[in-house]
Formats: C-alpha cells, structure tokens, sequence
C-alpha cells in the first residue's frame, strides 16, 4: 500500500495519524476487535481531502467506532436538525437573490448545496449567472435536500443512504437528466449513487471558459482537493490554464495543498484550524512562493465554495494580501 502522499493531517497531528496500511488491516480485521472511545481522536483526524487514496475506507473505520457503542458529541442534535431541516444548518433559509433568466422546468438541474445556499450565496449566485450567460439551459430548486455528504463523514451510513434516497425520489420526480453542481461534496455523492440510473452529473467547472475581455492580477487558485485528487484528475492544471489564458499570472510556484476545510471542520475542528492556518503562511512572501508577482491587484480564487469561504474568514485572520474573489467573478467582471 502506498505511503508516499502529502496529507496535511499527518503533518499537523501525527501521532494519531492512521496510515493506509493500518486502514487496510484494520479493516480486514474488524470482526477481532472493538474501538474505544478514545480512539475518536486516531479516527476522525481524517479531512478526506483524498490524497492517501483510503478516505472511503477510513467512513467505514467511523462507522465501526459508532457501530461499537461509541459517541460523537453534538452528532444527535446534528442528525436532528439535518432530518427536520434538510440540512446541517438549523437556519437554513437560503440566502441566494433570485435571477432572472432561471427557468420554472428543465431536465437539468443546477444544484448549490448547502453550504453555498447559507454560507456563500453570491458564490452561488455568480455561478448560476455565468451559466445563464452562457445559455446553458437549467432549473433550481425552492428548497434542496442535502446530498448527505456531511453526515456520511460521522460514519452515520444509515442516515446518509436515507438522503441519497430521498434526493433520488425528487429527482426522478422531477424528471431530471442531467445535474450541475457547485460543490465538490455533492458532485461526488451525485456521481456514485446516480449514474446507474441515468441522470448525468457535471461540476460547474466544465463550462467555464477563458474570458474574452483580457484580465489582469496575480492570482492564486486553492484546488478542491477531493476533485484534483481522484474524481477530476486534471481540474488542477485545466484552472490555472483557463485563467492564465484569461489573462491572469497565475502563480503555480504555490503548493497545491489541502486548506483544511470542507467537511474537516465539522468533527476535528483543532485539525481543520491547524491545516488552514498553516495553509494562509503559503500565501505570504516570507514562504518563498510569490517571486514572480506582477504590478496589479492580488487575488485568490477556489472552485470549492467552503475552501472559498475559508480563504475569505482565515485570510483576514492571518492578514493575506490576496483578495478572495470567486472564480465566475474573475471572468463576468
């Protein structure tokens, strides 16, 4: 199995790191043993940010923990508000303005999440404005049921396979051919659940295109890293290029890391703040990085919005001189 990875929870807590190997024997071996309480800690220090190749099999290591009798704190009042609300967020009326040009009825859907819809609407709105300008033809919903993701991070697999039902249900309701999704979570639960029954999933990143008024700045791009590492190989390099194109300087000399975010900060959250705010240092001149800015405006973009929201929130904490824009904002305006 291989070890030669970079992961950013080995680097900020290695002493309950669990590495590839160890998942793999344990898993072979999970009817020999019981977890305990404490090894919460060795468990939930993942982030699945994807690069070690085993996140899905560390979900069934946090299955086994709650499967053994052991406990989550919060994790009942989270599953309680996630069936009566629909999502992790109890106020969770979205914050995204209507725009016109959405049609009432389409076969595609274009589906925010729900981090977007409380936590970065006008990431969510730019996005559905770009496709609009673009003529792409879809819908959204009133009210979108969370793709489940979050809670499949606990381990809790029943409540999640019960919202990858209720979203199949809706949809094929619907009617639904196609689904546009601006988020990575539920770009990978769409594409593993629903492909067998014919409705295609794209993340909104396929239809961007370099901007045909030339831009200028430096600019620094945090990849989604569960997309980059596995479910999109080539996103990484096909961003950078298409802004490069649009004119930007690209700084590709920064590090392609995990910022920590995503579904890390609802569990281990000592873990996600030491990931990310070690990430914020890479984007400061005394790392060594930004040798190679050019006169102009600095800015730092994501095509994931919760690593979006994390660039904007730990940016200001850390005092980064790079101006956190969303990627549809760089080409509309």
């Amino acid at each position: 199995m291989n070890e030669d990875y970079s992961c950013p929870c080995r680097d900020v807590d290695p002493e309950n790191f669990i590495t590839n190997e160890e998942v793999i024997e344990l898993l072979k071996t999970k009817g020999s043993y019981k977890f305990k309480q404490e090894d919460y800690f060795r468990l939930y220090n993942c982030v699945h940010c994807g690069a070690c190749g085993t996140h899905y099999e560390r979900f069934l290591l946090k299955q086994k923990f709650l499967d053994d009798g052991n406990k989550i704190e919060g994790l009942g009042e989270q599953i309680e508000i996630l069936e009566k609300f629909g999502t992790p967020f109890k106020y969770n009326k979205s914050r995204i303005k209507p725009l016109k040009g959405i049609k009432k009825s389409s076969k595609t859907l274009l589906y925010f999440g729900c981090f977007s819809t409380v936590k970065t609407p006008k990431y969510a709105e730019n996005a559905a404005r770009y496709l609009l300008g673009k003529d792409v033809d879809f819908t959204i919903l009133e009210q979108e049921i969370c793709c489940g993701y979050p809670i499949l991070c606990t381990g809790e697999h029943k409540i999640y396979n019960k919202f990858v039902e209720k979203n199949l249900k809706l949809f094929k309701e619907k009617g639904f051919k196609q689904i546009i999704t601006v988020c990575p979570s539920c770009y990978m639960v769409f594409k593993k659940h629903y492909h067998e029954h014919n409705i295609k999933v794209r993340y909104f990143t396929e239809y961007l295109k370099p901007s045909k008024t030339k831009k200028s700045g430096n600019l620094i791009v945090q990849h989604a890293c569960p997309l980059k590492n596995g479910e999109i190989p080539n996103i990484a390099d096909d961003m950078e290029d298409l802004f490069r194109k649009s004119g930007y300087n690209v700084l590709s000399e920064v590090p392609r890391d995990c910022c920590g975010f995503g579904v890390g900060h609802q569990l281990r959250v000592d873990i996600s703040e030491a990931i990310v705010k070690n990430r914020m240092q890479d984007f400061k001149e005394e790392r060594g990085y930004l040798l190679d800015l050019q006169e102009g405006d600095n800015y730092i973009t994501s095509y994931c919005p919760d690593a979006f929201w994390a660039l904007k929130a730990y940016g200001r904490k850390e005092k980064v001189k790079f101006k956190a824009r969303d990627m549809c904002d760089l080409l509309l305006y």
